[in-house]
């Protein structure tokens, strides 16, 4: 079983992320993709993203009522955020990478039996892209793609809380403890 996010991991890297995020010199990153520029990283949150708004798509099938209408907003802002990296990759003079369809990404899906599964799955989905955006943040080169991976990695542990209270469980593992930072 994965290692689970607790509340202070994700309140933490939160913070650090709005730190690392400010960091860095105000040269604008230079345009294209090279060693350094963070193209490649960029690419792969790209894929995660769009791998998560399909994994939605399949969560929906199993789904009904407020969960479903949940989901359906998550999935929504999941393509927002898609939509966002294609455009900072755009103005970096990052090639976009043609996406898969939906059945490509359906065969590597768990198969959903209800909503349990569906909402697990959802929970699973979350922590690996909060894990992946502040990892991101570090990884980054340049102070914009810093704070795109933050603003990411915020969202993520949103769309975390959502599905944690859709579960029946509480938004957060753990007590939060203060001056923990």
């Amino acid at each position: 079983m994965a290692p689970s996010l607790t509340r202070r991991e994700a309140l933490g890297g939160a913070a650090a992320a709005v730190m690392l995020a400010s960091c860095g010199g105000d040269e604008p990153p230079p345009r294209g993709t090279h060693p350094g520029s963070g193209a490649a990283l960029m690419t792969s949150l790209l894929a995660l993203q769009r791998a998560t708004v399909a994994a939605y798509g399949s969560c929906e099938e199993v789904l009904r009522g407020d969960a479903l209408a949940q989901v359906r907003d998550i999935r929504a802002d999941e393509r927002r955020m898609a939509r966002s990296l294609e455009i900072a990759m755009t103005g970096d003079r990052i090639e976009i990478p043609p996406g898969r369809t939906p059945e490509e990404y359906a065969r590597t899906f768990p198969r959903l039996r209800g909503p349990e599964d569906a909402l697990r799955f959802a929970d699973h989905l979350e922590q690996r892209q909060v894990r992946a955006y502040l990892d991101a943040i570090t990884d980054f080169p340049f102070e914009g793609q810093r704070r795109t991976a933050a603003d990411m990695a915020w969202r993520q542990g949103v769309h975390l809380g959502m599905v944690r209270m859709l579960r029946g469980l509480s938004v957060a593992e753990g007590p939060f403890v203060t001056g923990a930072l």
